[in-house]
């Protein structure tokens, strides 16, 4: 899900701004004493902040535009001020109190049912972090909710009063409203609250519960809690932000009997890797990758057996899928912009920490994590902090392994061969992707009448040869059975997922019908491709349309037709296919436009399956096409 600042960092590059985290470090904060009157009916907020701060010269206000400002005071003395769009300007010297009032009635995104303000709503100079006490009212049947310590609150027949403190320098608060049920539980002195719209209000307690488990979970294997609660908010909007101490979900997500043990462990987490460990985003994003691999891959390991080797086996069909020309090192990736930069920020750098700890074991995986957590909490880390902490756990220069897997995109390409075992076993293997060999360390299984000899092998150089005894006459070699190590895979030997569509960005568009067919068809090919726009290439296809015209486009085409098995079922359905010629397909029908419409919502969701069934707008069935995704293996006769 989105964290606020990769939300805030999208904004900053989109505007041409060049300040980097790490250098708000270097400058005092603002800190912030605001009264917020708020009246979500009237979409109308209002605000006096006095702010503390030093400045030189000219200094700007980020300030959202909706706002205007009734006055401005330094010092207690009414100055002048100007204002252009977002920005507010005052000519300050040295420390001074800014006092300043405004106040919007045209806010679209808060109502009764609930809403959030932007971080702008909170005037702040661009290159400064903030600290704060705020204090907001709302009506009565309403809360109020910003990032930080909840200090006091009150709520009466005449509304509710809240007022959170946090002195913690971060970027500026989200506000967020609503029609809530708060339900509280104090565990181990950490705060944990719900704020439920009231058909979410019985989740409550298992989400409380589930909360503190996790906290005290990831106190023990990290570090201490580094927020003095944990807020979870419902959203009227469908977002996923995580923020200091609080989470903000859409209220159908928070819903979902799954999301208990999938996106709020891994927001919890968030909490450490993001938030008290700031990211060093100008050198690449590795809080996701982490939080991926700590919480969702964590999570798998513990819920069912083989779980989690299947996630790592679709970390790997999913960078198989991605093209060579969309791939980037991971000192590079930001935050989630699209399909491919999730498939190297998230999955990718997940697979890496996976091998941090496969090769290290358990124990020092887990010290490195909390030396990592100990030197950084509250600064500002990269790549080469967290480089720093397994070279002292492991007493060991990683230069090689860092310098491999973070500063260059790729991945290795392994092939086995030679393989006989007459006199103990022998084979070689081999690395033939382009460039330099990654240094691997792979494990080996030797099967034999008598069981499985397990050994790992270090491969640094493009081809190697190994040789091991075994006690019987060995009756198979398997290479990384266990999908341990990253490797790039041949798409084409696996079987075709949407994913292999939706991330070419030379896939070509065939929408059959024209009129509203045709105005849906192209919707529904934007809201997959990436980029949205048709492509001319050869070697993927997306064809979309009613069922009729697409079955006898297929035909007419010599295409392989819809498969039996998903052909009679639901009312509207895509699937995947590879045709003679080995271009990929991705075939949407329906039976009608409603149906071409729930295939544009849901679609997206589904970019790793072979094949999604729809019924009256509902996901009826979904599926991955039987793989023959597995290790390098060689049978001996």
């Amino acid at each position: 899900m989105m964290r606020l600042w990769a939300f805030l960092l999208n904004i900053l590059v989109l505007t041409g701004s060049t300040w980097a985290v790490e250098a708000l470090a270097d400058v005092a904060p603002v800190h912030h004493i605001a009264t917020v009157r708020i009246d979500p009916a009237q979409n109308q907020i209002d605000v006096v902040d006095t702010l503390t701060l030093t400045a030189q010269g000219l200094t700007h206000f980020r300030l959202s535009s909706t706002f205007k400002v009734s006055s401005a005071k330094v010092d207690g003395t009414a100055v002048s001020f100007s204002r252009t769009q977002d920005r507010l300007s005052l000519r300050l010297k040295g420390p001074h109190t800014v006092e300043l009032s405004y106040a919007s009635r045209e806010l679209p995104s808060l109502d009764d049912e609930g809403g959030f303000i932007d971080p702008d709503w909170l005037a702040q100079p661009d290159d400064r972090l903030a600290t704060w006490g705020i204090k907001g009212s709302v009506p009565n049947g309403q809360k109020f909710v910003v990032p930080g310590r909840l200090v006091d609150e009150t709520e009466t027949d005449g509304g509710y009063t809240a007022q959170f403190e946090s002195l913690t320098p971060s970027a500026s608060p989200i506000l967020i409203t609503g029609p809530y049920h708060v339900h509280e539980l104090m565990a181990n002195g950490v705060r944990l609250r719900t704020y439920f719209h009231a058909e979410l209000a019985a989740l409550a307690n298992d989400y409380l519960n589930d909360t503190a488990g996790y906290i005290d979970g990831y106190a023990a294997t990290v570090g201490p809690y580094p927020y003095p609660g944990f807020f979870i908010l419902s959203a009227t909007h469908p977002v996923g932000w995580g923020l200091p101490g609080m989470t903000y979900m859409g209220r159908r997500v928070l819903a979902l009997p799954f999301i208990r043990t999938t996106s709020l462990p891994h927001e919890i987490l968030h909490n450490w890797w993001g938030n008290a460990v700031e990211v060093d985003y100008q050198k690449g994003n590795w809080a996701e990758g982490l939080t991926t691999y700590q919480a969702d891959h964590a999570m798998a390991e513990k819920l069912r057996p083989g779980a989690a080797q299947e996630m790592r086996q679709e970390w790997l069909r999913n960078y198989a899928a991605l093209p060579r020309e969309s791939d980037q090192a991971l000192s590079a990736f930001r935050s989630k912009t699209h399909d491919a930069s999730q498939v190297v920020g998230y999955g990718k750098a997940a697979f890496v920490f996976h091998m941090l700890k496969t090769q290290w074991g358990e124990n020092v995986f887990n010290k490195a994590l909390q030396r990592f957590n100990r030197d950084n909490t509250r600064k500002v880390a990269g790549w080469a902090d967290i480089k720093a902490a397994f070279e002292a756990e492991t007493q060991q220069n990683l230069s090689a392994f860092f310098s491999a897997w973070i500063e260059r995109s790729g991945a290795p390409e392994l092939t086995l061969s030679d393989a006989t075992n007459t006199d103990g076993v022998r084979f070689t293997l081999k690395q033939i992707q382009d460039g330099l060999a990654y240094p691997l360390n792979i494990p080996i299984d030797i099967e034999t009448p008598q069981g499985i000899q397990r050994h790992v092998v270090n491969l640094v150089t493009k081809s190697q040869t190994f040789s091991f005894a075994t006690s019987a006459k060995a009756t198979a070699v398997r290479v990384d059975p266990d999908t341990d190590v990253f490797l790039r895979l041949n798409a084409a030997d696996m079987p075709p997922i949407l994913r292999d569509i939706t991330l070419d960005p030379t896939a070509q568009v065939v929408v059959l019908g024209d009129g509203v067919v045709q105005e849906l068809g192209t919707e529904l090919a934007q809201s997959l491709l990436q980029p949205a726009d048709p492509g001319d290439g050869d070697k993927t296809v997306l064809i979309v349309g009613l069922q009729a015209p697409v079955r006898t486009y297929l035909a007419q085409h010599h295409l392989p037709a819809v498969p039996e098995r998903i052909a009679a079922q639901g009312d509207a359905r895509a699937w995947t296919a590879r045709d003679g010629a080995g271009r990929t397909l991705l075939v949407a029908e329906a039976l009608d436009a409603d149906g071409l419409k729930a295939l544009t919502r849901v679609l997206p969701h589904y970019k790793k399956r072979s094949y999604v069934i729809m019924q009256d707008g509902q996901t009826f069935d979904k599926g991955t096409w039987p793989a023959k995704l597995q290790a390098l293996t060689v049978h001996f006769e």
